[in-house]
């Protein structure tokens, strides 16, 4: 994944003429959001492609690299959809392509998986939020033994230099409240995480968990697929839950006990050690503080791009009410039993 979020620059009329060209993609196009790459939906119902064109950033090696991870989902029936590469009419998974201004990009073709995203069910109930937890924890499982070498990378939103992040763009943040409540929280973690560091599993995660890249069928009971691998990285295993039930947390007036959810499915299939559960607040906490950051500095590159700022506000809301909370009443919360 690359960490500038500049937008390809391709019109819809470039977009399609492109898809139809390498791929053979024709039918209604339809621009999907995207936070550094463009998506478009191609093809009429039940035919239906993504067609993504990458950042300029972007290594192809790291797009292929995705590429082998959906083929050995597919092949594990990790969950009961997969999207794997379309290949083009040439034959290849990834094709590159020059913009108007001598930008080089990859771009690649995914059917589309149909069913509900997680985003759009405003209260999911704890049934679905364990099979969510679950669903990650066979995803981690299925990934154990993966390796590619485009996954040594820099990349922003690894929470394992989260103090890094924060130092860079905190300044960023718009008032001294915000930068108060971030110092806060880091100072937290560098009590609480950093000594136990050593102590914390390492695996391949998919890094991203949020909403909009949870594939849930239409009666919002089970978890069809999780989508957008770009953020995958080997990293503390915790964190895979962790992310996930940050983002269940935004908007809702209950959060813990919806994040517990998560935990619980997720520990059903891959039980947390005694150190990862007792730093799994200060991580939901780091996360937050992370998102917010980032946010500030995406934004001020990239202020047109309307999608970067969809959870700023939930977010820096959900770490206003966190602070409240004592980390024992929070363990107690987010692990019931």
């Amino acid at each position: 994944m690359s960490d500038s979020c500049a937008l390809p620059e391709f019109d819809l009329a470039q977009v399609g003429d492109i898809a139809r060209r390498l791929f053979g993609l024709t039918g209604p196009i339809k621009k999907l959001d995207g936070e550094r790459d463009l998506n478009y939906l191609i093809g009429e119902p039940g035919r239906r492609h993504v067609f993504k064109i990458a950042n300029e950033r972007e290594s192809p090696a790291l797009l292929e690299c995705q590429h082998q991870v959906f083929q050995r989902l597919a092949q594990t029936h990790v969950f009961p959809r997969v999207a794997t590469a379309r290949a083009s009419l040439d034959g290849n998974s990834i094709e590159m392509l020059r913009s108007n201004n001598g930008t080089e990009h990859a771009c690649r073709a995914l059917p589309f998986i149909e069913g509900r995203l997680l985003a759009d069910i405003a209260k999911p109930g704890p049934e679905l939020l364990s099979d969510l937890g679950l669903a990650l924890a066979r995803l981690d499982r299925a990934l154990e033994s993966f390796t590619h070498p485009a996954l040594e990378r820099p990349l922003l939103w690894r929470m394992d230099n989260a103090l890094e992040v924060l130092e860079s763009f905190m300044p960023l943040l718009a008032s001294d409240r915000q930068r108060e409540t971030v110092e806060y929280f880091a100072s937290v973690y560098r009590a609480r995480v950093l000594p136990q560091r050593q102590a914390l599993r390492r695996a391949l995660i998919h890094n991203d968990a949020n909403r909009a890249n949870v594939l849930v069928n239409e009666a919002g009971s089970e978890v069809l697929s999780i989508i957008d691998f770009g953020d995958m990285i080997e990293s503390w295993l915790v964190l895979e839950p962790v992310i996930a039930a940050t983002y269940i947390m935004l908007g809702q007036a209950e959060p813990l006990p919806l994040a517990a959810a998560v935990l619980r499915g997720y520990q059903r299939e891959l039980p947390l050690r005694a150190t990862e559960i007792e730093l799994v607040f200060d991580f939901i906490c780091m996360r937050l503080c992370t998102s917010v950051c980032i946010n500030a500095h995406q934004s001020a590159l990239a202020p047109a791009n309307e999608y970067l700022n969809i959870d700023v506000k939930p977010a820096r809301e959900l770490l206003d009410y966190l602070r409240d909370i004592d980390h024992a009443d929070a363990r107690g919360l987010l692990f019931p039993d």
